[in-house]
């Protein structure tokens, strides 16, 4: 406090004054003289609008908008779910490669309407977002080094499929990164939203007006422990895709399951489907999946229909 010594010393201050001298000092040192300014009206009780003096530049709001990321990505309790969400879209839809050359990257393909979930990706890390030729597809690219390894160091511990597991390990042992394995999966985890994401679907029987949550896997490793915590059942597809399917269709299941994703919710837009979901059980107990035509009931169940349907536009 040398500077302010002699006059501090020699004239009379109000607490008011000291409190903004301080500040004006302690902040000066650390941080910019823009967010001196704004510290500053904040502590004055004459000035009721002080963020409007951020409009001033672009440099503020340059910086204002670079501080709401920040505080976005360093909420500890989104990051935690944010991370496992990401461990199990990339379980699904993912791909960690080493090149011959040593060159390591992440890769993520999925469909072309969850352009979405790979922004939130590429906001987060860095990298790119291609569309695959020929395909409705979008492709997620992440290969400079600080990027992923902050992908890396995030979602080390949550991965659990295992063939993802193996070329995680590699990248690993480039780095010298210890791999971590993943702890037994619970409820109250982020990770089925993000597998979802990758492999699930949400479909209506249109001959029985069945409603069910589905996952497709090669083999039934990661459904298994879904069975435990979430219920449903599992069976192997015996149509061109060979491969098991995890399915709920009780009712209770299935909303229990929306609990879920209100907590842990999925960013694909899969998610316009499971937003439905309550209004289908609401016109089901109505039976309007039966009214008679013509009647205020059957188009209800048409206009939601159509909302259904709108997710499948694009195939």
């Amino acid at each position: 406090m040398w500077p302010f010594k002699y006059n501090l010393m020699q004239h009379t201050v109000s607490e008011k004054f000291m409190y903004n001298l301080l500040d004006t000092f302690n902040v000066s040192c650390f941080l910019c003289t823009v967010k001196v300014k704004n510290l500053l009206n904040l502590n004055n009780s004459q000035v009721t609008k002080a963020f409007n003096s951020l409009v001033g530049t672009s440099e503020t709001i340059r910086m204002l908008n670079l501080n709401n990321q920040a505080k976005f990505i360093h909420n500890t309790n989104f990051e935690q779910k944010f991370v496992q969400w990401l461990a199990g879209l990339i379980d699904g839809d993912g791909c960690f490669q080493l090149s011959k050359k040593g060159y390591a990257s992440l890769e993520i393909t999925m469909d072309i309407r969850d352009e979405h979930a790979l922004q939130i990706v590429k906001n987060a890390y860095g990298g790119s977002i291609k569309l695959r030729s020929g395909a409705n597809a979008l492709r997620y690219r992440l290969h400079h080094k600080s990027g992923l390894l902050k992908l890396i160091n995030d979602v080390n511990g949550h991965i659990r499929n295992s063939n993802r597991l193996v070329q995680l390990n590699k990248i690993c042992h480039k780095y010298e990164i210890s791999l971590i394995y993943p702890q037994k999966l619970t409820f109250d985890n982020g990770w089925l939203s993000g597998f979802f994401d990758a492999d699930g679907t949400v479909t209506i029987n249109s001959t029985v007006t069945q409603l069910s949550i589905s996952v497709s896997q090669k083999t039934s490793e990661l459904l298994q422990p879904l069975l435990e915590i979430y219920g449903g059942n599992i069976y192997i597809d015996r149509g061109s895709s060979q491969s098991f399917k995890w399915y709920i269709t009780k009712r209770e299941d299935i909303l229990k399951l929306i609990e879920y994703f209100k907590i842990y919710p999925s960013r694909s837009a899969k998610k316009n489907r499971l937003h439905l979901i309550p209004k289908y059980y609401e016109l089901k107990d109505l039976k309007a999946h039966q009214a008679l035509p013509g009647t205020f009931l059957e188009k209800s169940w048409k206009y939601f229909n159509n909302k259904w349907l709108k997710y499948e536009d694009l195939n």
